[in-house]
C-alpha cells in the first residue's frame, strides 16, 4: 500500500500487546507526534523502527488547542489529528471513539487496530489463521476495550473474504 498514516497511541500499544506490529507495514509511512511517542514510552513499549516521530508546526498548535478544548481530547489525540491535517496524510489511526468522531468532523479516514489487522490480512501480510487468532487475542490479551459482537463481526469478515488463503 502506498498510503501514509498518522497514529495515535492506541493502535501501536494494542498491536504490540498481541505481537503484531508487523501489520503496520500496510502503510508506506507511519508518523507519530512527539506527545504520542511520550505516551507509548510511558507504557514501556518500544516504538517500532518504521515509525517516524515529528513535532507539529506552529499552525497545528492552534488546532491542537482547539481540539483539546472543544472536543475534550487528550494532548496525544489532538496532536495526532492536527498532524494528520498538517501533513495531509491518508489515514489517522486510533481506537478512541471521541478521536474517531472528531476525525470525521475533519473528513479524515480512520482505521483502528481491528481495521489494521483486517487490511493486513486482505493484503496478505498475515494469513487467515493468524488474523483470526490475533483478533481473538485483541479481546483476551490487549488493553483495548472491544465487544464480543465486534470480535465476531471481524472474524466473520475474515472467514467470508473471497480471496482468503
Amino acid at each position: 500500500m502506498e498510503a501514509n498514516a498518522i497514529s495515535n497511541t492506541g493502535p501501536i500499544i494494542h498491536l504490540s500487546e498481541i505481537n503484531l506490529t508487523e501489520t503496520l507495514k500496510i502503510f508506506k509511512t507511519i508518523t507519530i507526534p512527539l506527545e504520542v511517542s511520550k505516551e507509548i514510552k510511558k507504557h514501556n513499549i518500544p516504538i517500532p523502527k518504521n515509525i517516524k516521530i515529528i513535532s507539529i508546526d506552529a499552525q497545528s498548535k492552534n488546532i491542537v488547542n482547539l481540539l483539546t478544548n472543544q472536543y475534550n481530547l487528550d494532548m496525544g489525540e489532538s496532536e495526532a489529528i492536527a498532524l494528520t491535517i498538517q501533513t495531509n496524510s491518508d489515514y489517522f489511526l486510533t481506537d478512541d471513539l471521541d478521536a474517531r468522531i472528531t476525525a470525521k468532523v475533519y473528513n479524515l479516514k480512520v482505521h483502528g487496530t481491528i481495521g489494521i489487522i483486517l487490511r493486513a490480512f486482505k493484503e496478505k501480510i498475515i494469513n487467515k489463521e493468524l488474523a483470526i487468532t490475533k483478533i481473538k487475542e485483541m479481546h483476551s490479551q490487549s488493553s483495548l476495550f472491544i465487544t464480543n459482537d465486534l470480535i465476531e463481526e471481524a472474524i466473520k469478515a475474515i472467514q467470508n473474504y473471497k480471496n482468503s488463503n
